[in-house]
């Protein structure tokens, strides 16, 4: 005979079983998305403005479309560089841009100087925003062109790196082996001499660069001014720049164009097509004629020095001081900087991302542009770009940075066009700007 035991369960445990058993025959409710910022839904209109000279049609296809895709509360308006929207005279209308892009050389005039720079680091903080995902010397040079270090920008993709150009078919017709990548200054200069030469009815050169930009960025992050005083920088260190790159001017029929002191007729001197080597930028070789036959190595290295190439010339995207939508603006900057984006932009626009090496596999670069098809690009990252300049000590005055560079193109002129000696060049320069110096000072006083 079977027995049945019935078990009594206290009432608090039966209630107990019911709501876990009623809990388990329903789904899991899932769990409430986090309400969307208020700024990201708020109709707004934020004006944009560039230092350079970009086209409407430019600025929609790198940003202005790409924004109002993304972010379909906003308006995106446009401000060409043109006279009457030049940014001293928008400033002195009472019309303020909210998103501005340059970069550090004409920082003070742009961005200081009409009162419109902005810390972004209170922002950066709010957001929990990573900034070590950025290439340290990309920070560092936008930090140490500042009174403080502060931070008013964050970078953005670059293609100012140098590189050496050259053209294979003067080479290839004198039959000189191609430069490679890792040279000496020195070897190329033995080059330059080798691949200088008259052939009765062409003077060929066999050497060109870009002034300004090779003093400037120059690969041992020295500054026009001394970091701890308001006085020019070491001079035997510019003495010794000066000297690398003025005796390729020296060569016998390598000098530059001595009836003009235009940085722009030298720079573009590589395009004529007789010239055999030249350093420049590598945002530089759109303006290359088709029919010039082309290629690129690293940048030629200091013997002893760490292999490096030039410093970082990167441009910036700036919040302004008067931009009443600054939560959705840097959401724009954040998005127009991510690695996805950047990614893009090295495939169709060749240019370097602003992260670390790493971050986006930099073989793409340049995948998309026919005119980089068959090019060694590896020579653009080859090298880590040069740190940046030291940051100056916070209480000192400085001057406007295009009138220091101006200051050492001139004085450069003055040797391989002049022809007077390094010495004297370089003390001329330092009394200019001592003059540059004490004119900020005065101007700044009378605030």
């Amino acid at each position: 005979m079977n027995s049945t035991k019935k078990i009594v369960l206290p009432l608090s445990v039966l209630m107990l079983l019911s709501s876990t058993l009623a809990a388990c025959s329903k789904a899991p409710a899932p769990a409430s998305a986090p309400a969307e910022a208020d700024y990201m839904k708020k109709p707004v209109t934020l004006v944009f403005k560039s230092q350079f000279d970009d086209s409407m049609e430019k600025f929609n296809e790198r940003y202005g479309d790409r924004i109002r895709a993304k972010f379909p509360n906003v308006t995106v308006k446009f401000l060409p560089r043109e006279k009457d929207l030049d940014i001293l005279n928008l400033v002195a209308s009472g019309t303020y841009p909210d998103i501005m892009y340059g970069n550090t050389s004409q920082i003070d005039q742009f961005l200081i100087g009409t009162g419109l720079a902005y810390d972004m680091s209170e922002l950066i903080k709010k957001d929990n925003y990573d900034i070590s995902r950025f290439e340290p010397a990309l920070m560092d040079n936008l930090r140490n062109v500042t009174p403080a270090g502060t931070l008013y920008g964050l970078p953005m993709p670059w293609a100012g790196a140098q590189v050496l150009y050259y053209n294979k078919a003067l080479f290839d017709r004198f039959g000189v082996p191609y430069p490679k990548d890792g040279m000496t200054w020195d070897e190329v200069y033995e080059l330059a001499k080798k691949m200088t030469r008259n052939t009765g009815d062409q003077q060929y050169r066999g050497f060109s660069s870009f002034i300004s930009a090779v003093l400037r960025d120059n690969q041992i992050s020295l500054p026009y001014l001394d970091p701890k005083v308001d006085k020019m920088a070491d001079s035997d260190q510019w003495k010794r720049l000066f000297s690398n790159l003025s005796r390729f001017y020296e060569i016998a029929g390598n000098n530059r164009d001595t009836k003009s002191r235009s940085q722009t007729i030298e720079e573009q001197a590589f395009m004529k097509g007789n010239v055999a080597m030249a350093i420049n930028q590598f945002n530089k070789f759109p303006s290359f004629p088709p029919d010039l036959d082309w290629d690129m190595v690293s940048m030629p290295q200091f013997p002893g020095s760490p292999k490096v190439g030039s410093q970082a010339g990167s441009n910036y995207w700036f919040i302004t001081k008067t931009n009443e939508n600054k939560e959705i603006s840097f959401q724009i900057i954040k998005y127009l900087l991510s690695d996805e984006l950047q990614l893009e932009a090295a495939k169709k626009d060749a240019t370097l991302p602003s992260l670390k090496k790493g971050a986006v596999n930099l073989e793409v670069l340049g995948q998309d542009v026919p005119a980089l098809k068959g090019k060694h690009v590896q020579a653009v990252y080859n090298d880590p770009p040069a740190p940046a300049m030291p940051r100056r000590e916070p209480n000192l005055k400085g001057a406007d940075p295009n009138v220091l560079k101006t200051t050492m193109e001139e004085a450069f002129n003055r040797v391989v066009i002049d022809k007077i000696d390094i010495n004297t060049a370089l003390r001329e320069a330092s009394e200019k700007m001592d003059k540059a110096v004490a004119e900020k000072n005065n101007s700044e006083g009378k605030k």
